[in-house]
């Protein structure tokens, strides 16, 4: 299981596997529907604590 200093490392390889064209487009959607969960509780805790939020 991943833990929170996992996190930044595990995404940024995400990134770097969409920018280089190693995700299949037929897999972006369901990978659309799992990130927004996420974009919406990071901006929920942003909100709440000052944290950066991204544009």
């Amino acid at each position: 299981m991943p833990t929170r200093r996992d996190w930044p490392t595990l995404l940024g390889e995400l990134a770097g596997q969409l920018n280089d064209g190693r995700v299949y487009d037929r897999d972006l959607p369901a990978l659309a529907r799992a990130l927004e969960p996420v974009l919406e509780a990071y901006r929920r805790r942003a909100h709440l604590t000052g944290a950066p939020y991204p544009h």
